[in-house]
Protein backbone atom coordinates (compact mmCIF):
# COMPACT_ATOMS: atom_id res chain seq x y z
CA UNK A 1 0.00 0.00 0.00
CA UNK A 2 1.54 3.46 -0.41
CA UNK A 3 1.56 5.55 2.39
CA UNK A 4 -0.42 8.86 1.70
CA UNK A 5 0.95 10.48 4.86
CA UNK A 6 4.31 11.53 2.97
CA UNK A 7 5.47 14.59 1.57
CA UNK A 8 3.42 15.89 -1.49
CA UNK A 9 4.78 19.02 -2.68
CA UNK A 10 8.59 19.78 -3.33
CA UNK A 11 11.46 22.14 -1.45
CA UNK A 12 10.54 24.71 -4.14
CA UNK A 13 13.92 25.69 -3.50
CA UNK A 14 15.71 28.58 -5.80
CA UNK A 15 19.43 29.28 -6.72
CA UNK A 16 21.49 30.48 -3.61
CA UNK A 17 25.13 31.54 -2.79
CA UNK A 18 24.16 30.45 0.49
CA UNK A 19 26.16 27.12 0.73
CA UNK A 20 23.81 26.20 3.60
CA UNK A 21 21.11 26.12 1.44
CA UNK A 22 21.98 22.77 0.09
CA UNK A 23 22.09 20.84 3.68
CA UNK A 24 24.53 18.38 4.71
CA UNK A 25 25.39 15.09 3.18
CA UNK A 26 22.15 13.22 3.86
CA UNK A 27 21.01 10.09 2.62
CA UNK A 28 18.56 9.95 -0.44
CA UNK A 29 15.39 8.11 1.34
CA UNK A 30 12.62 7.60 -1.74
CA UNK A 31 9.35 9.21 -0.53
CA UNK A 32 7.48 5.98 -2.18
CA UNK A 33 9.65 2.95 -1.68
CA UNK A 34 7.34 0.89 -3.42
CA UNK A 35 7.28 2.23 -6.27
CA UNK A 36 10.20 2.28 -9.28
CA UNK A 37 9.58 -1.10 -10.96
CA UNK A 38 11.17 -1.78 -14.56
CA UNK A 39 9.16 -4.18 -16.53
CA UNK A 40 10.41 -5.84 -20.10
CA UNK A 41 9.67 -3.35 -22.93
CA UNK A 42 9.65 -0.12 -20.68
CA UNK A 43 13.47 0.44 -22.12
CA UNK A 44 14.62 0.28 -25.83
CA UNK A 45 17.10 -2.96 -25.39
CA UNK A 46 19.07 -1.96 -29.03
CA UNK A 47 20.01 1.71 -28.38
CA UNK A 48 22.78 2.63 -30.58
CA UNK A 49 25.10 4.46 -27.76
CA UNK A 50 28.11 4.23 -30.20
CA UNK A 51 27.23 6.18 -32.84
CA UNK A 52 26.36 9.09 -30.89
CA UNK A 53 27.97 9.07 -27.95
CA UNK A 54 32.35 9.53 -27.47
CA UNK A 55 32.13 7.76 -23.88
CA UNK A 56 36.11 8.52 -24.19
CA UNK A 57 35.99 11.58 -24.49
CA UNK A 58 39.27 13.41 -22.83
CA UNK A 59 38.61 14.73 -19.70
CA UNK A 60 39.87 18.51 -19.53
CA UNK A 61 42.42 19.44 -17.33
CA UNK A 62 44.58 22.92 -16.34
CA UNK A 63 42.95 26.12 -15.04
CA UNK A 64 39.34 26.70 -14.22
CA UNK A 65 38.35 23.10 -13.09
CA UNK A 66 36.05 22.49 -10.32
CA UNK A 67 35.76 18.17 -9.70
CA UNK A 68 33.13 17.63 -7.67
CA UNK A 69 34.99 15.18 -5.78
CA UNK A 70 37.30 17.61 -4.54
CA UNK A 71 33.99 19.44 -3.00
CA UNK A 72 33.87 16.18 -1.06
CA UNK A 73 31.56 14.39 -3.27
CA UNK A 74 31.17 10.53 -2.70
CA UNK A 75 29.85 8.48 -5.98
CA UNK A 76 28.11 5.29 -5.88
CA UNK A 77 26.05 5.27 -2.49
CA UNK A 78 22.89 6.80 -1.39
CA UNK A 79 24.18 9.86 -0.45
CA UNK A 80 23.09 13.21 -1.43
CA UNK A 81 25.83 15.00 -3.28
CA UNK A 82 24.09 18.27 -3.98
CA UNK A 83 26.54 20.52 -1.12
CA UNK A 84 28.96 19.14 -2.57
CA UNK A 85 27.70 20.16 -6.49
CA UNK A 86 26.81 23.27 -5.52
CA UNK A 87 29.69 24.40 -3.75
CA UNK A 88 32.10 23.31 -7.12
CA UNK A 89 29.24 25.74 -8.96
CA UNK A 90 29.67 28.85 -6.87
CA UNK A 91 33.72 28.78 -7.27
CA UNK A 92 33.16 28.41 -10.92
CA UNK A 93 31.09 31.93 -10.85
CA UNK A 94 33.19 33.23 -8.49
CA UNK A 95 35.92 33.06 -11.11
CA UNK A 96 33.83 34.05 -13.67
CA UNK A 97 33.42 30.47 -15.67
CA UNK A 98 34.84 27.31 -16.27
CA UNK A 99 34.66 23.68 -15.97
CA UNK A 100 32.48 21.51 -13.11
CA UNK A 101 33.57 17.79 -13.62
CA UNK A 102 31.58 14.53 -12.70
CA UNK A 103 33.94 11.79 -12.87
CA UNK A 104 34.47 8.32 -11.06
CA UNK A 105 30.94 7.13 -10.57
CA UNK A 106 27.31 7.89 -10.21
CA UNK A 107 26.54 10.64 -7.73
CA UNK A 108 23.24 11.33 -5.83
CA UNK A 109 22.08 14.96 -6.47
CA UNK A 110 18.89 16.99 -5.77
CA UNK A 111 18.34 20.30 -8.08
CA UNK A 112 21.37 22.40 -9.34
CA UNK A 113 21.78 25.22 -10.88
CA UNK A 114 24.58 25.66 -13.63
CA UNK A 115 26.47 29.18 -13.92
CA UNK A 116 27.42 31.41 -16.96
CA UNK A 117 30.30 30.78 -18.58
CA UNK A 118 30.38 27.05 -17.35
CA UNK A 119 31.12 23.42 -18.48
CA UNK A 120 29.00 20.44 -16.82
CA UNK A 121 31.17 17.72 -18.11
CA UNK A 122 30.10 14.18 -16.79
CA UNK A 123 32.57 11.91 -18.26
CA UNK A 124 31.78 8.62 -20.31
CA UNK A 125 32.20 6.58 -16.55
CA UNK A 126 29.89 8.95 -14.89
CA UNK A 127 26.82 10.45 -13.86
CA UNK A 128 24.55 12.75 -11.83
CA UNK A 129 21.74 10.14 -10.91
CA UNK A 130 18.69 12.53 -9.05
CA UNK A 131 17.09 11.92 -6.26
CA UNK A 132 14.05 9.92 -5.34
CA UNK A 133 12.60 11.71 -2.91
CA UNK A 134 10.05 14.50 -3.94
CA UNK A 135 11.29 17.42 -1.70
CA UNK A 136 15.02 17.53 -3.16
CA UNK A 137 13.65 19.92 -6.21
CA UNK A 138 12.54 23.00 -7.75
CA UNK A 139 11.23 22.21 -11.19
CA UNK A 140 14.26 20.24 -12.59
CA UNK A 141 17.43 18.50 -11.74
CA UNK A 142 19.72 20.24 -14.23
CA UNK A 143 18.96 23.88 -14.09
CA UNK A 144 20.42 26.90 -16.40
CA UNK A 145 18.16 29.73 -15.39
CA UNK A 146 18.72 33.30 -17.18
CA UNK A 147 22.56 32.43 -17.81
CA UNK A 148 24.84 32.48 -21.03
CA UNK A 149 27.43 30.39 -22.63
CA UNK A 150 26.80 27.15 -21.15
CA UNK A 151 27.74 23.38 -22.44
CA UNK A 152 26.61 20.32 -21.48
CA UNK A 153 28.80 17.68 -22.60
CA UNK A 154 31.26 14.32 -21.91
CA UNK A 155 30.15 11.13 -22.67
CA UNK A 156 28.14 10.53 -19.29
CA UNK A 157 24.89 10.35 -18.31
CA UNK A 158 21.90 12.37 -16.36
CA UNK A 159 19.61 10.39 -14.78
CA UNK A 160 16.11 10.79 -13.32
CA UNK A 161 14.65 7.77 -11.69
CA UNK A 162 11.42 8.56 -13.84
CA UNK A 163 9.30 5.23 -12.13
CA UNK A 164 9.79 6.79 -8.71
CA UNK A 165 7.37 9.21 -9.38
CA UNK A 166 4.75 7.68 -11.35
CA UNK A 167 1.79 5.00 -10.17
CA UNK A 168 1.76 1.54 -11.34
CA UNK A 169 0.89 0.70 -15.29
CA UNK A 170 -2.51 -0.97 -15.61
CA UNK A 171 -0.89 -3.52 -17.71
CA UNK A 172 2.53 -4.31 -18.55
CA UNK A 173 4.28 -3.86 -21.88
CA UNK A 174 2.81 -5.08 -25.02
CA UNK A 175 5.58 -6.73 -26.92
CA UNK A 176 2.91 -8.73 -29.64
CA UNK A 177 1.47 -7.13 -32.20
CA UNK A 178 -2.43 -6.34 -31.90
CA UNK A 179 -5.18 -8.33 -34.62
CA UNK A 180 -7.67 -5.51 -34.82
CA UNK A 181 -6.75 -1.82 -35.17
CA UNK A 182 -9.65 0.54 -34.01
CA UNK A 183 -10.37 3.86 -32.86
CA UNK A 184 -12.95 4.27 -30.63
CA UNK A 185 -15.75 6.58 -30.88
CA UNK A 186 -14.77 10.32 -30.20
CA UNK A 187 -15.56 11.50 -26.56
CA UNK A 188 -14.82 8.40 -24.88
CA UNK A 189 -13.12 8.63 -21.63
CA UNK A 190 -10.09 6.69 -20.60
CA UNK A 191 -11.87 4.86 -18.22
CA UNK A 192 -15.15 3.72 -20.74
CA UNK A 193 -12.12 3.12 -23.61
CA UNK A 194 -13.06 -0.73 -25.01
CA UNK A 195 -10.38 -3.19 -24.62
CA UNK A 196 -9.94 -3.56 -28.36
CA UNK A 197 -9.13 0.08 -28.98
CA UNK A 198 -5.96 1.14 -30.08
CA UNK A 199 -6.35 4.01 -27.28
CA UNK A 200 -6.97 2.00 -24.42
CA UNK A 201 -3.51 0.06 -25.37
CA UNK A 202 -1.76 3.10 -25.07
CA UNK A 203 -3.00 4.57 -21.89
CA UNK A 204 -3.43 1.32 -20.16
CA UNK A 205 0.38 0.88 -20.24
CA UNK A 206 0.96 4.48 -19.26
CA UNK A 207 2.35 4.88 -15.68
CA UNK A 208 0.57 8.46 -13.98
CA UNK A 209 1.64 10.81 -11.61
CA UNK A 210 -2.46 11.93 -11.69
CA UNK A 211 -5.29 9.81 -10.87
CA UNK A 212 -6.32 8.94 -14.60
CA UNK A 213 -8.38 6.28 -13.53
CA UNK A 214 -10.55 8.28 -11.08
CA UNK A 215 -9.99 5.78 -8.47
CA UNK A 216 -9.36 8.40 -5.57
CA UNK A 217 -5.67 8.70 -5.49
CA UNK A 218 -3.62 11.87 -4.68
CA UNK A 219 -1.66 13.36 -7.51
CA UNK A 220 2.35 12.40 -6.87
CA UNK A 221 4.56 15.56 -6.96
CA UNK A 222 7.54 15.10 -9.02
CA UNK A 223 10.02 17.52 -10.96
CA UNK A 224 8.67 18.96 -14.35
CA UNK A 225 12.00 18.83 -16.23
CA UNK A 226 14.95 16.65 -15.91
CA UNK A 227 16.97 19.38 -17.89
CA UNK A 228 15.83 23.13 -17.88
CA UNK A 229 17.56 25.71 -20.01
CA UNK A 230 15.55 28.55 -19.46
CA UNK A 231 15.90 32.42 -20.88
CA UNK A 232 19.58 31.18 -21.50
CA UNK A 233 21.78 32.55 -24.86
CA UNK A 234 24.54 30.33 -26.13
CA UNK A 235 23.95 26.91 -25.35
CA UNK A 236 25.64 24.11 -26.11
CA UNK A 237 24.60 19.67 -25.26
CA UNK A 238 26.28 17.73 -27.03
CA UNK A 239 27.93 13.78 -26.19
CA UNK A 240 25.50 13.19 -23.30
CA UNK A 241 23.08 10.54 -22.43
CA UNK A 242 19.87 11.51 -20.39
CA UNK A 243 18.10 8.99 -18.97
CA UNK A 244 15.12 7.64 -17.12
CA UNK A 245 13.25 11.35 -17.38
CA UNK A 246 10.55 11.82 -14.57
CA UNK A 247 8.23 14.26 -16.81
CA UNK A 248 10.11 16.68 -19.72
CA UNK A 249 13.57 15.34 -20.11
CA UNK A 250 14.85 18.56 -22.24
CA UNK A 251 13.34 21.63 -22.06
CA UNK A 252 14.82 24.60 -24.08
CA UNK A 253 12.35 27.55 -22.68
CA UNK A 254 12.45 31.34 -23.48
CA UNK A 255 15.95 30.86 -24.93
CA UNK A 256 18.13 31.58 -27.71
CA UNK A 257 20.90 30.47 -29.79
CA UNK A 258 21.05 26.68 -28.88
CA UNK A 259 22.52 23.44 -29.94
CA UNK A 260 21.91 19.76 -29.20
CA UNK A 261 24.16 17.70 -31.03
CA UNK A 262 24.80 14.04 -30.26
CA UNK A 263 22.86 13.33 -27.41
CA UNK A 264 20.72 10.21 -26.43
CA UNK A 265 17.74 10.12 -25.05
CA UNK A 266 16.64 6.59 -22.98
CA UNK A 267 13.78 6.85 -20.95
CA UNK A 268 11.03 4.45 -19.15
CA UNK A 269 8.77 4.42 -22.53
CA UNK A 270 5.84 4.08 -20.01
CA UNK A 271 6.42 6.94 -17.42
CA UNK A 272 3.85 9.53 -18.52
CA UNK A 273 4.66 12.76 -20.01
CA UNK A 274 8.08 12.15 -20.81
CA UNK A 275 8.64 14.11 -23.70
CA UNK A 276 11.91 14.26 -25.58
CA UNK A 277 13.30 17.92 -26.32
CA UNK A 278 10.58 20.32 -26.12
CA UNK A 279 11.15 23.54 -27.81
CA UNK A 280 8.94 25.96 -25.81
CA UNK A 281 8.82 29.56 -26.87
CA UNK A 282 12.82 30.06 -27.64
CA UNK A 283 14.51 31.34 -31.15
CA UNK A 284 17.66 29.59 -32.94
CA UNK A 285 17.49 26.04 -32.22
CA UNK A 286 19.67 23.54 -34.12
CA UNK A 287 18.51 19.77 -33.21
CA UNK A 288 21.13 17.51 -34.44
CA UNK A 289 21.85 13.46 -35.00
CA UNK A 290 20.22 12.63 -31.72
CA UNK A 291 18.59 9.19 -30.48
CA UNK A 292 15.14 9.65 -28.23
CA UNK A 293 13.79 7.00 -26.81
CA UNK A 294 10.61 7.59 -24.93
CA UNK A 295 6.82 7.51 -23.42
CA UNK A 296 5.80 10.65 -24.92
CA UNK A 297 6.52 13.26 -27.65
CA UNK A 298 9.93 12.85 -29.06
CA UNK A 299 11.08 16.32 -30.20
CA UNK A 300 7.78 18.80 -29.98
CA UNK A 301 7.68 22.50 -30.12
CA UNK A 302 5.46 24.86 -28.06
CA UNK A 303 4.53 28.05 -27.36
CA UNK A 304 2.49 28.35 -24.29
CA UNK A 305 1.09 31.41 -22.52
CA UNK A 306 4.37 31.62 -20.25
CA UNK A 307 6.51 33.02 -22.68
CA UNK A 308 5.30 35.89 -23.88
CA UNK A 309 6.30 35.90 -27.49
CA UNK A 310 6.96 34.27 -30.94
CA UNK A 311 9.59 31.51 -31.53
CA UNK A 312 10.74 30.84 -35.22
CA UNK A 313 14.31 29.90 -36.89
CA UNK A 314 14.64 25.96 -35.90
CA UNK A 315 16.48 23.33 -37.35
CA UNK A 316 15.63 19.92 -36.96
CA UNK A 317 17.87 17.17 -38.80
CA UNK A 318 19.28 13.14 -38.64
CA UNK A 319 17.54 12.35 -35.38
CA UNK A 320 16.09 9.12 -34.43
CA UNK A 321 12.89 9.15 -32.86
CA UNK A 322 11.17 5.92 -30.67
CA UNK A 323 8.15 6.68 -28.85
CA UNK A 324 4.96 6.06 -27.72
CA UNK A 325 3.09 9.07 -28.88
CA UNK A 326 4.25 11.64 -31.62
CA UNK A 327 7.54 11.38 -33.44
CA UNK A 328 7.59 15.21 -34.62
CA UNK A 329 5.08 17.55 -33.12
CA UNK A 330 4.26 21.16 -32.92
CA UNK A 331 1.53 21.79 -30.45
CA UNK A 332 -0.10 21.41 -28.24
CA UNK A 333 0.32 24.72 -25.98
CA UNK A 334 -0.05 27.28 -28.85
CA UNK A 335 -0.62 30.40 -27.45
CA UNK A 336 1.98 32.68 -29.28
CA UNK A 337 3.25 32.21 -33.08
CA UNK A 338 5.70 29.74 -34.38
CA UNK A 339 7.59 29.79 -37.62
CA UNK A 340 10.28 28.59 -39.90
CA UNK A 341 10.83 25.15 -38.81
CA UNK A 342 12.48 22.28 -40.82
CA UNK A 343 12.41 19.23 -39.97
CA UNK A 344 14.26 16.64 -42.27
CA UNK A 345 16.30 13.64 -42.51
CA UNK A 346 14.88 11.91 -39.64
CA UNK A 347 13.36 7.96 -38.80
CA UNK A 348 10.29 7.48 -36.52
CA UNK A 349 9.76 3.97 -35.61
CA UNK A 350 8.72 2.13 -32.49
CA UNK A 351 9.84 -1.49 -33.37
CA UNK A 352 9.54 -3.41 -30.69
CA UNK A 353 6.41 -2.82 -28.47
CA UNK A 354 2.97 -1.89 -29.56
CA UNK A 355 0.71 -0.03 -30.46
CA UNK A 356 3.26 1.73 -32.88
CA UNK A 357 3.89 5.27 -32.73
CA UNK A 358 -0.01 7.68 -32.55
CA UNK A 359 1.68 10.13 -35.18
CA UNK A 360 5.00 10.46 -37.30
CA UNK A 361 4.05 14.05 -37.70
CA UNK A 362 1.48 16.17 -36.04
CA UNK A 363 0.95 20.23 -36.59
CA UNK A 364 -1.41 21.54 -34.24
CA UNK A 365 -2.63 25.02 -33.49
CA UNK A 366 -5.34 24.85 -30.40
CA UNK A 367 -4.96 28.06 -28.33
CA UNK A 368 -4.20 31.04 -31.00
CA UNK A 369 -1.01 30.22 -32.39
CA UNK A 370 -0.16 31.01 -35.88
CA UNK A 371 1.70 28.10 -37.23
CA UNK A 372 3.81 29.49 -40.53
CA UNK A 373 6.47 28.41 -42.88
CA UNK A 374 7.00 24.32 -42.05
CA UNK A 375 9.03 22.23 -43.99
CA UNK A 376 9.02 18.11 -43.23
CA UNK A 377 10.74 16.38 -45.60
CA UNK A 378 13.16 12.67 -46.60
CA UNK A 379 11.15 10.94 -43.32
CA UNK A 380 10.62 7.47 -42.89
CA UNK A 381 8.09 5.95 -40.62
CA UNK A 382 8.08 2.33 -39.40
CA UNK A 383 5.17 1.41 -37.20
CA UNK A 384 3.25 4.70 -37.03
CA UNK A 385 0.12 4.63 -36.82
CA UNK A 386 -0.81 7.97 -38.33
CA UNK A 387 1.61 9.10 -40.87
CA UNK A 388 0.30 12.98 -40.94
CA UNK A 389 -1.93 15.30 -38.47
CA UNK A 390 -3.07 18.61 -38.94
CA UNK A 391 -5.62 20.12 -36.77
CA UNK A 392 -6.33 23.89 -36.41
CA UNK A 393 -8.95 23.93 -33.16
CA UNK A 394 -9.79 26.83 -30.94
CA UNK A 395 -9.10 24.81 -27.80
CA UNK A 396 -8.71 27.99 -25.98
CA UNK A 397 -6.30 26.26 -23.45
CA UNK A 398 -5.74 29.62 -21.63
CA UNK A 399 -9.35 30.96 -21.52
CA UNK A 400 -9.33 33.79 -23.65
CA UNK A 401 -12.52 35.72 -23.25
CA UNK A 402 -15.39 35.47 -26.42
CA UNK A 403 -14.76 37.99 -28.96
CA UNK A 404 -17.04 38.98 -31.98
CA UNK A 405 -13.50 40.05 -33.60
CA UNK A 406 -12.74 36.43 -35.11
CA UNK A 407 -9.15 37.80 -35.02
CA UNK A 408 -8.76 37.32 -31.25
CA UNK A 409 -7.18 34.34 -29.89
CA UNK A 410 -10.56 33.04 -29.04
CA UNK A 411 -11.35 31.85 -32.61
CA UNK A 412 -7.92 30.13 -32.66
CA UNK A 413 -4.46 30.88 -34.61
CA UNK A 414 -3.97 29.69 -38.40
CA UNK A 415 -1.66 27.17 -39.69
CA UNK A 416 0.03 28.17 -43.32
CA UNK A 417 2.52 27.10 -45.69
CA UNK A 418 3.24 23.78 -44.59
CA UNK A 419 5.15 21.45 -47.02
CA UNK A 420 5.04 17.58 -45.83
CA UNK A 421 7.64 15.93 -48.73
CA UNK A 422 9.22 13.21 -49.20
CA UNK A 423 7.48 10.71 -46.89
CA UNK A 424 8.19 6.71 -46.68
CA UNK A 425 5.69 5.20 -44.26
CA UNK A 426 5.17 1.07 -43.28
CA UNK A 427 2.87 -0.41 -41.56
CA UNK A 428 0.60 2.65 -40.73
CA UNK A 429 -2.97 1.68 -38.97
CA UNK A 430 -5.12 4.47 -39.76
CA UNK A 431 -5.97 7.63 -42.13
CA UNK A 432 -3.95 11.11 -42.21
CA UNK A 433 -5.71 13.89 -41.50
CA UNK A 434 -6.07 17.56 -42.33
CA UNK A 435 -8.30 19.78 -40.72
CA UNK A 436 -9.44 23.42 -39.70
CA UNK A 437 -13.00 24.27 -38.77
CA UNK A 438 -16.08 26.12 -38.54
CA UNK A 439 -18.09 27.54 -36.00
CA UNK A 440 -20.50 30.02 -35.05
CA UNK A 441 -21.00 33.90 -33.62
CA UNK A 442 -23.13 34.35 -30.50
CA UNK A 443 -25.61 35.78 -33.11
CA UNK A 444 -25.19 33.05 -35.46
CA UNK A 445 -23.00 34.04 -37.82
CA UNK A 446 -20.48 31.25 -39.37
CA UNK A 447 -16.99 31.61 -38.63
CA UNK A 448 -14.65 29.59 -40.85
CA UNK A 449 -11.16 29.04 -40.05
CA UNK A 450 -9.42 26.50 -42.89
CA UNK A 451 -5.80 25.65 -42.81
CA UNK A 452 -4.24 26.94 -45.88
CA UNK A 453 -1.44 26.34 -48.58
CA UNK A 454 -0.59 22.66 -47.22
CA UNK A 455 1.62 20.69 -49.86
CA UNK A 456 1.85 17.17 -49.39
CA UNK A 457 4.04 15.49 -52.24
CA UNK A 458 6.10 12.12 -52.42
CA UNK A 459 4.26 10.64 -49.68
CA UNK A 460 4.22 6.81 -49.77
CA UNK A 461 2.24 4.59 -47.16
CA UNK A 462 1.29 1.53 -46.76
CA UNK A 463 -0.29 -0.37 -43.97
CA UNK A 464 -0.28 -2.59 -41.93
CA UNK A 465 -2.29 -5.90 -43.37
CA UNK A 466 -3.80 -6.06 -40.02
CA UNK A 467 -7.86 -6.47 -39.33
CA UNK A 468 -9.51 -3.21 -38.83
CA UNK A 469 -13.03 -2.07 -37.03
CA UNK A 470 -14.49 1.19 -38.57
CA UNK A 471 -17.18 2.60 -37.29
CA UNK A 472 -17.42 5.90 -39.92
CA UNK A 473 -20.50 8.30 -38.18
CA UNK A 474 -23.32 9.39 -40.64
CA UNK A 475 -21.87 13.37 -39.86
CA UNK A 476 -18.41 14.02 -38.61
CA UNK A 477 -18.62 16.41 -35.93
CA UNK A 478 -16.41 19.71 -35.72
CA UNK A 479 -13.33 19.04 -33.62
CA UNK A 480 -13.60 22.47 -32.38
CA UNK A 481 -12.26 22.06 -28.15
CA UNK A 482 -10.84 18.54 -28.12
CA UNK A 483 -7.05 18.17 -26.85
CA UNK A 484 -5.92 17.65 -30.72
CA UNK A 485 -5.11 13.93 -31.13
CA UNK A 486 -5.40 11.99 -34.09
CA UNK A 487 -6.85 8.72 -32.21
CA UNK A 488 -9.56 10.80 -30.44
CA UNK A 489 -11.27 11.98 -33.73
CA UNK A 490 -12.40 9.09 -34.50
CA UNK A 491 -13.03 6.87 -38.17
CA UNK A 492 -13.41 8.84 -41.15
CA UNK A 493 -14.19 7.70 -44.64
CA UNK A 494 -11.09 7.35 -45.92
CA UNK A 495 -8.11 5.25 -45.37
CA UNK A 496 -5.40 7.67 -46.95
CA UNK A 497 -5.93 11.05 -46.34
CA UNK A 498 -8.89 13.19 -45.00
CA UNK A 499 -9.35 16.75 -45.34
CA UNK A 500 -11.70 19.41 -43.94
CA UNK A 501 -12.10 23.42 -44.15
CA UNK A 502 -9.10 24.01 -46.77
CA UNK A 503 -7.45 26.57 -49.01
CA UNK A 504 -4.88 25.90 -51.42
CA UNK A 505 -4.27 22.31 -50.77
CA UNK A 506 -1.71 20.87 -53.18
CA UNK A 507 -1.75 16.43 -52.94
CA UNK A 508 1.47 15.21 -55.81
CA UNK A 509 2.58 11.68 -55.83
CA UNK A 510 0.73 10.13 -52.95
CA UNK A 511 0.88 6.58 -53.20
CA UNK A 512 -1.37 4.72 -50.26
CA UNK A 513 -1.16 1.12 -49.54
CA UNK A 514 -4.18 0.17 -47.45
CA UNK A 515 -4.82 -3.18 -45.70
CA UNK A 516 -6.66 -6.23 -47.36
CA UNK A 517 -9.83 -6.04 -46.04
CA UNK A 518 -10.22 -1.89 -46.33
CA UNK A 519 -13.22 -0.89 -48.01
CA UNK A 520 -13.11 2.60 -48.03
CA UNK A 521 -11.55 5.31 -50.61
CA UNK A 522 -8.21 6.71 -50.33
CA UNK A 523 -8.68 10.03 -50.32
CA UNK A 524 -11.48 12.49 -49.37
CA UNK A 525 -11.77 16.43 -49.12
CA UNK A 526 -14.71 18.32 -48.05
CA UNK A 527 -15.35 22.36 -47.61
CA UNK A 528 -11.93 22.55 -49.90
CA UNK A 529 -11.28 25.30 -52.00
CA UNK A 530 -8.99 25.11 -55.23
CA UNK A 531 -7.24 22.45 -54.52
CA UNK A 532 -4.31 21.94 -56.91
CA UNK A 533 -2.79 18.99 -58.01
CA UNK A 534 -3.90 15.06 -58.76
CA UNK A 535 -3.60 12.59 -55.92
CA UNK A 536 -1.93 9.53 -57.59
Amino acid sequence: MIDLSRPTSGLAMAYSTDLKHYGTFEKDIPTYPEFGNIYEGDYYEKLPFEEYIDSRAAVPTGKNIFAIRDYGAVADNDMLNTAAIMMAIEDCRKAGGGTVLVEGGRYRTGSVWLCDNMTLHIAGDSALVGSKNCSRYDKALIIAKEVTNIRITGGGKICGNGEWFVYEPKQKPLLDPLVVSHLALRGTSIPDLPDYALRYHYRQRIRYAVDKYEEGLPDIPRPEFLVWINKARNVTIENIILEDAFAWTLNLDTSDNIVVRNIVINNNRHVANTDGIDITGSNHVEIDHCFISTADDGIVTKNPEHTGRSMSDLYIHDCTVLTVMNSFKIGTETRYDISDIVVENCDFCLPDIYPGTVSGISIESADGSHISNVTVRNIRMNKVTCPLFICLNMRNRYGVPYSDNTESAFWGGSIDNIVIEQIMATEAEVPSLIFGFINEKKDGAVVRKPVTNIAVRDFNVTYKDNKEIVNVPDVIEEYLFQYPENNTFGDVDAYGIWIRHAEKITLEDIQIIPRSMNTRSCIQMYDVDSPTGKPG
